[in-house]
């Protein structure tokens, strides 16, 4: 069976009953017409379940985080050590 989104528009098939106020039976007229829809839209590439690698600066290529906390340490700065190389090395430059 064909299940549709009336707020989305998205649909699926499913071999299970789906209940709740937004989720219709989707007509033979309608998964046409969705599947029409879906084939003239261009599909969108996202990143959602992986996080990408942010690229290191040139600055930070050549220093360590533990040499970035023994600066800040030395100048009196309170910061949390779990915090990632980026933001330790911004708050050392004072950004």
């Amino acid at each position: 069976m064909e299940y549709r989104n009336k707020k989305t528009g998205f649909s699926f098939f499913s071999n299970c009953k789906i209940s709740g106020q937004d989720w219709e039976i989707a007509t033979d007229k309608d998964a046409a017409e969705n599947k029409v829809q879906q084939e003239s839209q261009p599909v969108e590439q996202t990143s959602n379940a992986i996080e990408e690698t942010p690229v290191e600066p040139d600055d930070l290529a050549g220093i360590t985080v533990s040499e970035i906390k023994q600066e800040l340490d030395a100048m009196g700065i309170e910061y949390n050590p779990r915090d990632k190389k980026q933001v330790l090395y911004d708050l050392m430059m004072g950004k």
